[in-house]
């Protein structure tokens, strides 16, 4: 008696995002070992991520990268963006250049850590004293009332809690402005804090200065120490009465750039161990190595330990709600989404991870919820159909799957794959499969007409096209293999909205393998 084909449905593939730390295992078909190009949409289906498009009308001479992009909030309750690069900076994204405000000082290293401060902007970078910008005229480097200003150890600096706070170049010592004056660094009310007799796990290096939750936090690579007062006075914190209120070692933050704040209550970062909240490692001080990246650590790792600490770039979109963290030496932003965290099997808490090709130089997520990207010689808006009129692919690759408990010991003869997609644009989409372990891929190809024809057949559904600007489509194509173990993968050149709801395996059922 021939077997009859019996469809095996895999709904939702990889919403739990991609898990290269077990990719040689079989695992369920909500993970992924590539999810290239991809966010998980509010309808919680594996989606393509928006493209971007240029807001930049005249590029800048040679097309330089777009090292910083900033958005400066004004004491009237205005904003403007300023942006730089190597060789100028600038209070005008449609044309920079044309723009400069970089007046006097050294430009030529488009790489600022910018903060807002008392209706102004201040810029640090390493080897310089801190630059200033009042709304008009050009950036100035600082002109001290009193005392030294500090010179940048790798442009690490905050301005929080009505004071300057800047890295020495020594790079273990923090000075501190006066109340409100940038200028003062000597007078009553300024002072310094010398880490190097405050780090418990040997001697360390400073990476980042950040304000949490009342706090102030030093992050060196291998400490987190926690600065407060007992004060209630409306600055926040009283340099007079700082004392270590906590010290976390074992972890710390490899770079400023990579610090994020998520919501009131938490900030993202990476340390050596992977992305971490400081949230948990706050609560779980006994763990400190537990990370949200856990299941593409080695990875994201390996790319992070071929940056500079000072070329890492990161974002976090509220509206999105994802932090994207971009190494532009490997061409990756690893996104972690924080709307739909779970817990895996050993009870860590994770995110989910999708990673893209778009690694832009520079980040802002401004006021108004939108996100911009600094490119070579441009500003994009993230948002729109593809990068910049050009297709970016989409890449999703299961992991090894069994296809259920019922059928995990025997064979399958595979005879046809579905999917369920929602697509807009014309685009070919390539589905794959593999078997038992191979390390190749087989492959067809199908072709997807544009939007607005009838996509739902009466014959299949009885409906057409459902109202609005994506059509669901229902695909299937043959395939031929015999495996007890098989993985998938879709991809396509991606020039409209694109989301992936179910895939189906057709297959007739074998002997026990």
């Amino acid at each position: 008696m021939t077997a009859q084909l019996r469809p095996i449905d895999l709904v939702a593939p990889g919403f739990l995002g991609i898990n290269l730390a077990q990719a040689s295992n079989v695992l369920s078909p909500q993970f992924a070992t590539a999810a290239k190009n991809c966010v998980i949409d509010s309808s919680g289906r594996l989606a393509a991520r928006a493209g971007y498009t240029d807001q930049t009308t005249t590029n800048i001479t040679a097309n330089p990268n777009v090292e910083t992009i900033f958005e400066y909030r004004k004491g009237d309750g205005t904003r403007s963006l300023i942006c730089a690069w190597d060789g100028g900076i600038a209070n005008d994204i449609t044309d920079p250049e044309g723009n400069d405000i970089s007046g006097s000082v050294t430009d030529s290293d488009g790489r600022w850590w910018m903060q807002n401060f008392n209706n102004l902007v201040i810029g640090f970078q390493d080897g310089q004293k801190p630059i200033v910008y009042n709304g008009t005229g050009n950036f100035a480097t600082v002109a001290e009332s009193d005392g030294t200003a500090p010179t940048s150890h790798n442009g690490i600096g905050l301005c929080a809690y009505g004071r300057v706070w800047a890295l020495d170049s020594d790079g273990v010592t923090i000075k501190y402005s006066y109340l409100l004056d940038e200028t003062d660094w000597a007078g009553t009310g300024t002072g310094s804090i010398d880490m190097s007799s405050v780090w418990t796990h040997g001697q360390d290096t400073v990476t980042a200065i950040a304000a949490f939750n009342g706090r102030l936090v030093i992050f060196g690579k291998n400490h987190i120490v926690f600065y407060g007062d007992d004060t209630t006075g409306v600055i926040g914190i009283d340099p007079d009465q700082l004392e270590v209120k906590d010290i976390i070692t074992g972890t710390g933050c490899l770079s400023q750039w990579s610090i994020q704040p998520v919501g009131e209550s938490d900030m993202l970062y990476l340390s050596r161990n992977g992305v971490q909240s400081l949230q948990r490692v706050l609560v779980q001080q006994s763990n400190p190595i537990t990370n949200l990246s856990k299941n593409v650590r080695a990875q994201l790792m390996a790319e992070a330990r071929a940056e500079s600490e000072t070329e890492i770039n990161s974002f976090y979109s509220p509206k999105e709600g994802f932090y994207g963290i971009t190494f532009p030496t490997s061409g990756t932003t690893w996104v972690l989404d924080q709307r739909f965290r779970f817990r895996d099997k050993e009870g860590d808490e994770i995110s989910i991870v999708t990673s893209w090709t778009l690694a832009p130089r520079s980040w802002c997520v401004r006021d108004n919820e939108s996100i911009l990207l600094g490119n070579a010689g441009e500003v994009g808006l993230y948002g729109g159909n593809d990068d910049d009129g050009s297709s970016f692919r989409f890449v999703y690759q299961s992991p090894w799957l069994d296809l259920g408990e019922g059928l995990a010991n025997r064979l399958k003869i595979l005879k046809r794959i579905g999917a369920i997609v929602f697509a807009k644009s014309q685009s070919d989409i390539v589905f794959k499969w593999g078997a038992d372990f191979s390390t190749e891929f087989n492959s067809i190809t199908e072709s997807l007409s544009g939007d607005g024809g009838d996509e739902w057949g009466v014959g299949e559904w009885g409906v057409a096209e459902w109202s609005g600007g994506l059509s669901l489509r229902i695909l299937k194509v043959p395939a031929r293999d015999t495996a007890q173990y098989f993985r998938l993968g879709i991809e396509g050149d991606i020039t409209g909205s694109f989301a992936l709801q179910q895939l189906e395996l057709f297959a007739k059922i074998g002997r026990l393998a």
